[in-house]
């Protein structure tokens, strides 16, 4: 709240001065506090030594709830805490904010507390104290939170809070045995502080307080360097496979897919480089009775029609371990053998008849 003549309030909740919003259209000293339901409150002020008495009222909601006297040449200062209760000066109840009750009736209710609904004022007044005197029995005000207020005043529909008192605590300090009652006051105020608390909805339905901004991700789409020349060599040399050429006239693939003791070797389109399915020590004889066999099959007559049925190359072991004979045998019959040899079967023919083409092309030469 802003100084005025040295003087200054606040609305204090926890220890903690409650956020102020300005109106630019309300009168002087007049701002907007956010309040919620429970919320316990204090309402403090200090100011200069004033050159006549003055008086402090606190109103809550238009209800005058408490005040203090202070005499000439003396500092202002003190703080309103609640209401103290009826013979019992170390107890008060303190001020908080409640839920308004609204209700289907018509109520009249004093056009004071509806006029000042949803409002804490505090006001100074000069005035002219009369001599001390023993303090009187306190009473406890009729808050506006005791009052249920109709659906159809406006006012009271708007305003979702009022002010009541909230359990019995004790006090910080007691109450003065010693009142001071003015024998004269001015009828107008010469400062006067408002507080008008509002829901926090409210408050940014009225546009005091700023909507609250989704917390939406700060995704920015960085934008990659430019590719130059070397960079693209060196990125086509990381991603180009390390293909090594083979060297010409290495030694034919050699393959081992049975474990019996039959030998297969598969032809080639070219005599001189066979592909063997074996890789033991009777390659060369293989090799040679292949070819040995093919040079007789040139060696017959051309009009004789070329055998391109799948065969079987079987070969005769010795005692020793060295082959001593191969046999050709014509397949007849359907293999009924297992899957694997009827694969390797086939491939011996398609390599045949591979073979045998190409003695046909060498004939018609």
């Amino acid at each position: 709240m802003p100084h005025v003549d040295g003087i200054q309030a606040n609305l204090i909740s926890s220890g903690i001065p409650l956020m102020e919003y300005p109106n630019v259209s309300s009168a002087p000293n007049n701002v907007f506090c956010e309040s919620q339901p429970g919320q316990t409150f204090e309402v403090e002020f200090s100011g200069p030594e004033r050159p006549s008495d003055c008086v402090v009222h606190l109103y809550c909601d238009g209800v005058f709830m408490s005040g203090y006297a202070f005499p000439r040449r003396r500092r202002i200062k003190s703080t309103f805490r609640g209401v103290y209760l009826p013979g019992d000066d170390a107890a008060l109840l303190p001020f908080k904010f409640a839920n308004v009750e609204l209700c289907e009736e018509d109520d009249s209710h004093p056009e004071q507390i509806v006029k000042n609904l949803g409002t804490v004022a505090i006001e100074f007044f000069h005035c002219t104290l009369g001599p001390p005197k023993p303090s009187g029995r306190s009473t406890i005000p009729s808050v506006a939170s005791n009052n249920k207020f109709s659906e159809r005043n406006k006012k009271a529909s708007m305003i979702p809070h009022t002010i009541g008192l909230g359990e019995s605590l004790p006090a910080p300090t007691k109450r003065s045995s010693i009142s001071h009652d003015p024998s004269q006051i001015d009828p107008t105020p010469y400062v006067r502080f408002v507080w008008q608390y509002r829901s926090r909805s409210m408050l940014i339905t009225s546009g005091l307080i700023p909507r609250p901004t989704s917390q939406l991700l700060d995704i920015r789409i960085s934008t990659p360097p430019p590719l130059t020349h070397q960079d693209d060599e060196e990125a086509h040399k990381e991603t180009k496979p390390d293909i090594k050429p083979k060297a010409s006239g290495t030694k034919p693939v050699v393959i081992d897919l049975c474990d019996d003791n039959a030998t297969f070797a598969l032809f080639s389109n070219s005599i001189e480089n066979p592909i063997l399915l074996d890789d033991d020590e009777d390659d060369e004889s293989i090799i040679q009775s292949s070819v040995n066999l093919l040079q007789a099959s040139t060696s017959s007559s051309t009009t004789q029609q070329v055998d391109n049925k799948p065969v079987k190359i079987e070969i005769d072991t010795a005692p020793s371990g060295q082959p001593n004979r191969m046999k050709r045998h014509q397949a007849d019959t359907q293999v009924e053998e297992i899957d694997q040899k009827r694969v390797k079967l086939e491939i011996i023919s398609e390599a045949l008849n591979d073979s045998d083409a190409t003695i046909e092309d060498e004939n018609s030469v």
